[in-house]
């Protein structure tokens, strides 16, 4: 982290560093927060680089966004690139144990928000624009990907399920159920405040396109009961509400997966315990029931 700090001293001589700390919970990248004020991303690998450079240019052209995004005021000027925000003060949305009214509300806003751009406007900021035939071969390579590395812990079985429950889910995709999406809405990247009861800010837009909208929903009610989907839903009209249903329950169930495949690629010893849960943990196999259920009846 030394060096880390080394750097940021060399570029910014003007930012007068006091004290600082690393945060670990960054899969992609290294956070330093200095004087508890700014916050400090860099990238761990050289596709993460241009991730982040297209966040940079993403969130600059994001006009009066309903709540606090990273303003990239330090950006590096030696390679690889990096750079810092002021931080946005509050707690992760996994402190709360509920969505209540007023971050459901504050989601609908940000919602809406996202899908007033249109995908136009990104085409010369080289943001990824996928439409519903390319999505579904990237959400494919995904679990392909995710098969390969869990090979040795979860059978090939699970995932011909789970390529099951895509076909299903994606067989009435249409190309208005396609916007600007963040892409990442895992209750790290939401910031809400002390209270619990509205959002400050979403940080960490490395993973942003103009794609399926229901990922994002899903990702918001990720770690709450399904009936928490039911007020961001109705904020739709019913023939997108009545599709993203299926859409919602496919990711529910893909997202564990992620985790496990990070823990893989990183050598995590505990790989083999979460690869477990996943199979026959509670939560799994409830969202699992679940998604076969309805995609069955659908």
């Amino acid at each position: 982290m030394e060096s880390l700090i080394s750097r940021i001293k060399n570029n910014f001589p003007e930012i007068n560093i006091k004290k600082f700390y690393a945060i670990e919970s960054g899969w992609m990248n290294y956070i330093i927060v200095i004087n508890d004020a700014i916050v400090f991303r860099f990238p761990k690998t050289r596709k993460m680089v241009k991730k982040f450079q297209k966040e940079i240019r993403l969130l600059s052209i994001l006009h009066n966004p309903p709540v606090k995004v990273p303003e990239y005021v330090f950006i590096s000027k030696d390679e690889p690139v990096y750079g810092g925000y002021y931080k946005i003060n509050g707690v992760p949305l996994n402190n709360s144990k509920s969505l209540g009214k007023g971050i459901l509300s504050d989601f609908i806003r940000f919602l809406n928000y996202l899908k007033s751009y249109n995908g136009y406007k990104f085409h010369s900021n080289d943001i990824d624009i996928y439409n519903y035939k390319t999505w579904k071969y990237y959400e494919n390579s995904l679990i392909q990907m995710f098969s390969e590395s869990l090979a040795d812990h979860i059978k090939e079985s699970y995932f011909n399920n789970i390529v099951n429950l895509m076909e299903s889910a994606f067989s009435d995709l249409e190309p208005d159920d396609f916007s600007l999406i963040h892409g990442d809405l895992s209750n790290g990247n939401v910031i809400i405040n002390r209270r619990h009861d509205r959002i400050n800010g979403i940080i960490d837009w490395s993973d942003s396109c103009y794609g399926d909208m229901a990922l994002d929903i899903a990702a918001i009610v990720d770690n709450y009961p399904i009936a928490a989907l039911d007020p961001l839903l109705l904020n739709y009209e019913q023939k997108f509400s009545h599709r993203a249903i299926k859409r919602v329950l496919f990711y529910r169930a893909v997202s564990p997966l992620y985790y496990a495949h990070y823990m893989a690629r990183t050598g995590n010893n505990d790989l083999k315990n979460y690869c477990d849960q996943i199979i026959n943990g509670r939560k799994y196999k409830i969202r699992m029931g679940a998604a076969e259920k309805m995609l069955k009846n659908k």
